[in-house]
Order: structure tokens, then sequence, then C-alpha cells
């Protein structure tokens, strides 16, 4: 492990890379990933698109005439002759201006040649007059073709949302599908998982299995149960942060950063929670935010009653905390890796090495077990 910062995290985020490199130098273990990666984006694919599928025809219902082909194209033929009228009516506006600077002009130079006043001036206001009313009607024109080009343009950028929802219901699509086909398919993971640590040198954290597909139910509950859990972890902390707000200068922004550091935090723990090593530290310190806490409010009663709390409802998660504070950077960069496997298709290639990854950064990071004291194991995220 590097002992600058900088390289503990490109080290922690080169990792999985590495654990990959291994696994490839294996022709059957090479053959078996490869399959079982290929195999799994395939399917995440054909059920996305029958999910897209259905959910553009839900999207389709609500102006079922604006997404045709048909629609588009007349939108884009009134955009531009809306265009064309307005540049029209400009120019024939341009031209009126003119024509109104000729006519005074005349005006003042027959009255220099002597003729009479009265008449020049009575051509003169006549020929205003009617440039006048040209040029109202240029103008009525000119308005008119800018509120048909500025409703064509409205179309237009509904269409763009309409474009958008349509990705966006393909991404999720995308994301339900591979949820779907990775809680299915999760014993192949297992088994490449358990080939990689032994292949790398760190004890195996699963039994050996028969891998098939299957769903298993108590995955699931837990998972649901894991993701609820840190749901309201990470809630614990808002209070906090939003009268950090209330109290100190530039809030609104600090409460944006604090929030996000804060969630950061707590992913780069539930990374290193992928591996059973986290979880297994018998008597861990409380983590920093809660030291924190109890030494800014140990004069305040009524204060401390929610540090009891939360002490009480994080104290599941003190192990894999303490391994974060021991080795933060490696595991943060593992995290920014992790945050990339969350990616449709990309997790089927790269989520059988974060498991171990985790494995490799906290195996140096251990603290060392009483003497006949045994560890227990915990349950990887």
């Amino acid at each position: 492990m590097p002992v600058n910062r900088l390289a503990q995290l490109v080290h922690g985020a080169c990792l999985p890379f590495h654990l990959l490199r291994s696994l490839w130098e294996d022709r059957a273990l090479r053959r078996r990933y490869l399959t079982v990666s290929v195999l799994q984006a395939a399917a995440i694919v054909g059920l996305a698109v029958l999910f897209t599928g259905s959910g553009k025809q839900v999207v389709e219902t609500v102006a079922p005439g604006e997404w045709s082909e048909e629609h588009r194209e007349e939108v884009e033929r009134e955009l531009e002759k809306a265009r064309a009228e307005l540049e029209e009516a400009e120019a024939g506006m341009e031209r009126l201006r003119k024509l109104q600077k000729v006519a005074e002009g005349s005006g003042r130079l027959a009255g220099m040649a002597g003729a009479d006043p009265e008449a020049v001036r009575a051509a003169v206001e006549k020929a205003l007059k009617e440039a006048q009313a040209a040029e109202d009607r240029r103008r009525a024109a000119r308005d008119a073709a800018e509120s048909e080009s500025e409703r064509v343009e409205r179309l237009m950028q509904k269409r763009k949302v309409q474009w958008m929802v349509y990705w966006a219901a393909l991404l999720s699509s995308l994301q339900i599908a591979q949820w779907i086909v990775i809680a299915l398919s999760r014993d192949f993971h297992t088994v490449l998982e358990r080939e990689v640590s032994l292949r790398t040198g760190v004890t195996p954290e699963d039994e050996p299995l028969t891998p098939r597909v299957r769903l298993n139910l108590g995955w699931v509950r837990s998972k649901m149960k894991r993701r609820w859990r840190a749901l309201v972890w990470f809630g614990l902390g808002v209070p906090v942060l939003w009268v950090a707000r209330m109290a100190l200068p530039w809030g609104r922004e600090l409460f944006t950063v604090l929030m996000s550091l804060w969630g950061a935090w707590w992913f780069v723990v539930f990374t290193a929670g992928k591996s059973a090593r986290a979880w297994s530290e018998q008597n861990p310190r409380e983590p920093w935010f809660l030291r924190g806490w109890n030494m800014l409010t140990s004069r305040l009663p009524v204060l401390s009653v929610y540090g009891s709390l939360w002490t009480r409802q994080t104290s599941e998660v003190f192990s894999p905390a303490a391994s974060v504070e021991r080795r933060p950077w490696g595991l943060m960069g593992l995290a920014v890796v992790r945050a990339l496997a969350a990616l449709p298709l990309v997790k089927c290639f790269l989520r059988p090495f974060i498991p171990v990854a985790a494995a490799h950064l906290l195996t140096g990071a251990e603290p060392a077990a009483p003497e006949g004291h045994p560890s227990s194991g915990g349950t990887p995220g």
C-alpha cells in the first residue's frame, strides 16, 4: 500500500482493474467471466427494450400526435415559414422608414423651390399617413410572425423535453433490468469473486457453490433492509447540517456542500462494507461525527439526548466506519470505481471485483484481534 495519500487514492481506484488483469491471465476464468458478463448485459438490454417500449407508449398517450414523425416535420416547416415572414416584415418596415425620410425631404425641397407650402404640407402629410398605415400593417404582420415563431419554438422545446423523458425512461429501464438480472444471477458473480480472491491471495468470504439462476429471497430482504437503514443513517445527520446552515455564514451554499460530503462519506463506508472484513471488528470506537457531537454537546443535556439516539441507531455500522477511518484514501478511490460500476451494463463487468478489492484494502488495516477471541463475520453490502 502506498504511503502518499494521492497514491493511495489512485491505488484504490486501480485495484479492481488489477484484479481483472489477474483473472484475465487464466483462460478458463477469462472465458467464464466473459460468458457471464456478456450474457448478463444482453439480458439487461433485452429487458430494457421491453420496459422502454411500454414506457414510451405511456408517454405517448399524453400527446400521441406530437410524437409522430409527420408532426415533427410539420413543426419544422411552420418554424421556417414563421422565420421567413418575420424577416420579410423587418425588411418591409426598413423600406417604409426610408420612404418616410424621402417624403419629408421632398416636402422641404418643394418649399424651397417656391411651391405652395400648404399644398406641399398636405401632400407630405397624406404620404406620411399612408406610409404610417402601411407601417402599422407591417408591424402587425411582424408581431403575428413573432408570435407564430414563439409558438413553434415552444413546440420544439416541448419535443426536446419529450425526448429527454424518453431517454430518462430508457436509463430507468436499464437500471431496473440490471437489478433484476443481477438479482437472479448473482451466484455467478459470487463464484468469480471467490476465484479472484484465491488467485490474489486473500481468504474468500463465500463458501464454494454451484451457481444457478435463482431469486434469493433472503438476499433481497437483506438488501432492502440495508437500503432502508442506510437512508436512516444518512437522515440522522441532516438535522445537524440544517442547524449549521442556520448558524453559519453562506449557509445555503455550505449546506449543499456539507450534504454532498456527508453522502459521499457514507458511500465510502458502504463501499468498505462490501467486504465482510469491514463488519468483523468486535469493539470499534464511535465514528468521528459522534465523537465530535458528544464533545460539543457534553454540557448540553438536551442535545446529548439526540446524540444517544444517533449512537444507538448507528452502532451497527461502527465497524465499517472505523475501517474507513483507518484507510480512507484507498477506499475513496475504490468508491469512485464503485460509482462508475453503478452505470447500466458496466456493473456486469466490474461488480465481482469490488468486494475483493475492498477485502484487499481492509486486510492491511484490520486491528489486532484479542487472543482467543473469535471474530464474527458480517454480511457484505
